[in-house]
């Protein structure tokens, strides 16, 4: 963008191109993601106008649009959440005072099916996870791993991790008093590579590390919100390893254990209308 160009004429397509794209590009690990999403479904639209011109009516018709259309709520929710990514960014850069993005909220989904994700999603979101140094990232990628409860993962202890023999043990009420967590190769180099603190017993230990770790959802919370996927709670993702596990060729009762669940009923009135992709791009 020229230095001497007024605010009011930058148009959308060079302010994304010469501003908000380089930005995600170094800050995000979803940029990609961002970056398609731009290009083929806001830049169309809203590229030629100056980006001080575009009001809230215009995005709210543009939005309306995709009603119309009986788009994939999940799928609008995405295109706004980037067209306001690009309008935060011009705030943040002195162009605009104020978002017209502001007052607009994505739309609440309501789930009624087994949870998935597609590849190209699945790919992304492990990506970031990867990326990240926090522990937060490493007990969500053995979520995504092992199928396992969050509180299974969160409040794991050494004394129960018997890496050579790839299992976890976890304590239970009843008989046996302990349920048996398999760990894949990545999952054990997960395990492998977080250092083990003397003074806790946890695998991952909290602020106080006499405690375990207290919850890992402001974490994924902001994570998900930058891949788009909001509608993904951190319980869906025992079952979006369940769904990769069955595509796989993995049989459903060797699920079912990973799951811990008994009654074969539980899983088999999901997977009978088991989606090959509920988030899609």
């Amino acid at each position: 963008m020229g230095k001497t160009q007024k605010n009011n004429d930058i148009l959308m397509e060079e302010f994304v191109s010469a501003a908000w794209l380089p930005h995600v590009q170094a800050h995000k690990a979803s940029w990609k993601i961002d970056e398609h999403t731009a290009r083929n479904h806001i830049l169309p639209v809203f590229g030629g106008k100056p980006i001080a011109s575009i009001t809230e009516a215009d995005i709210r018709q543009w939005l309306t649009g995709y009603e119309k259309q009986r788009c994939a709520l999940s799928t609008r929710n995405r295109r706004l959440h980037v067209l306001k990514s690009i309008f935060n960014f011009a705030v943040e850069k002195g162009l605009l005072e104020e978002a017209p993005t502001a007052k607009i909220r994505s739309k609440r989904i309501k789930k009624t099916r087994w949870p998935s994700l597609d590849r190209k999603y699945l790919s992304s979101l492990l990506d970031a996870l990867n990326k990240s140094p926090k522990k937060e990232a490493k007990a969500i990628t053995l979520l995504l791993l092992t199928g396992a409860h969050k509180s299974e993962i969160i409040k794991a202890r050494w004394e129960n991790l018997f890496l050579e023999e790839g299992v976890l043990l976890v304590p239970r009420a009843g008989m046996p008093p302990y349920r048996r967590i398999w760990l894949s190769t990545e999952a054990k180099e997960i395990l492998r590579s977080i250092p083990r603190r003397a003074d806790s017993p946890w695998i991952f230990p909290g602020r106080n590390v006499s405690k375990p770790l207290s919850d890992i959802f402001l974490f994924w919370k902001e994570l998900r919100t930058e891949l788009g996927l909001e509608a993904l709670s951190i319980r869906d993702l025992r079952y979006v390893f369940a769904d990769w596990q069955l595509r796989t060729g993995v049989p459903l009762a060797v699920v079912q254990r990973s799951l811990g669940i008994n009654d074969m009923r539980e899983v088999n009135k999901h997977m009978f209308h088991l989606p090959s992709e509920v988030v899609h791009a």
